[in-house]
């Protein structure tokens, strides 16, 4: 009897240990054989490890921030096309259609010409469970594609984005103004 209980947990195992939705894994399994496709899976274990190491070798606080959110960081899947290597714009949109069916919502979307950005995250009681990140550039012909399990907050990724931005205007706030010269006048 404890055989069969046995062969029946681990038959169901698989069923239930999911690591993306069906949507992610269909597209995935669909795009990485490309020619000029250049795929990888991460698991969670190295993702931290590899944060930790550089973490240590980091002497900037900004980037010591933004490798101390790899520790919140699950299995991640990476595709990444060059040289005109593309996915049809609907699968992109299918994609994204399914994911909001399965309580994904958009992040940051942007549309400039040729190029396309898309973020999607799920959120499960106030923590980020998936993100999605979908860079297209139909112009330079690349292409990348980002899947993770996380256990990100949105005020993790409002402090990175506000190091930043304070990083980026610091030359701008430093820089005194020059003050305007009195003309003179002319008798």
């Amino acid at each position: 009897m404890k055989n069969i209980l046995l062969a029946i947990v681990l038959l169901a195992l698989p069923a239930a240990a999911f690591s993306q939705t069906r949507a992610l894994n269909k597209f995935y399994r669909q795009n990485k054989k490309g020619a000029d496709v250049q795929n990888i899976k991460l698991p969670g274990w190295l993702i931290r490890f590899g944060g930790k190491i550089a973490k240590n070798a980091a002497d900037d606080p900004e980037e010591k921030l933004a490798l101390d959110l790899l520790r919140k960081f699950g299995t991640t899947r990476f595709m990444y096309a060059e040289d005109g290597a593309e996915i049809p714009q609907k699968a992109i949109e299918k994609l994204r259609k399914d994911l909001r069916e399965d309580s994904f919502d958009d992040l940051i979307m942007i549309r400039s010409g040729e190029m396309n950005f898309d973020l999607m995250i799920r959120e499960k009681d106030g923590r980020i469970s998936e993100i999605v990140m979908f860079y297209n550039d139909r112009e330079e012909g690349e292409m990348a594609f980002i899947s993770a399990k996380t256990k990100l907050t949105l005020d993790d990724i409002k402090a990175l984005i506000k190091t930043e931005v304070k990083k980026e205007l610091k030359p701008i706030i430093e820089e005194p103004e020059e003050e305007p010269v009195a003309a003179e006048p002319i008798l």
